[in-house]
């Protein structure tokens, strides 16, 4: 099932040789701002011309979230691009890109947390706590 989300994984790690989402962004060529959302969208991928920007919730600087929520959004730019008004109009299609991309940024939270320690996550509460991945994933992410 994750073969997919594996593979653009090790994709960028093997080009990149990192999973941190901001090294990976700005090794893509897409700027990521701080903006002054409110209390959402804790992140957006916004498309103008030929450039990608992902706006991250101003309320993440602090926070561990952002490496999730910045991997979740950079999986919708490489990923995605060109279905910007698919994923805009289509209800059901929405879900499952969101979908998508939790689980691409979960295991790419993963990999991150054994690139950072050395060794795998012992708990699903390791990546909550670290990189602020979201309860909803667990079922996914351990298995």
């Amino acid at each position: 099932m994750f073969e997919k989300w594996y593979d653009l994984i090790q994709q960028l790690y093997k080009e990149f040789k990192t999973y941190d989402p901001f090294v990976l962004a700005e090794n893509k060529g897409i700027d990521v701002l701080y903006v002054p959302f409110g209390e959402t969208p804790k992140g957006e991928t916004v498309r103008f011309k030929d450039e990608t920007i992902i706006l991250l919730n101003e309320q993440l600087i602090e926070k561990n979230e952002r490496f999730f929520v910045l991997a979740h959004e950079l999986y919708h730019a490489i990923e995605h691009e060109h279905l910007s008004a698919y994923y805009t109009t289509q209800r059901n299609g929405k879900g499952t890109l969101e979908r998508e991309a939790n689980i691409f940024s979960g295991q790419l939270m993963i990999k991150m947390y054994e690139e950072t320690y050395g060794f795998p996550p012992e708990t699903f509460k390791d990546l909550q706590h670290h990189y602020g991945v979201s309860e909803e994933l667990e079922d996914y992410l351990t298995r």
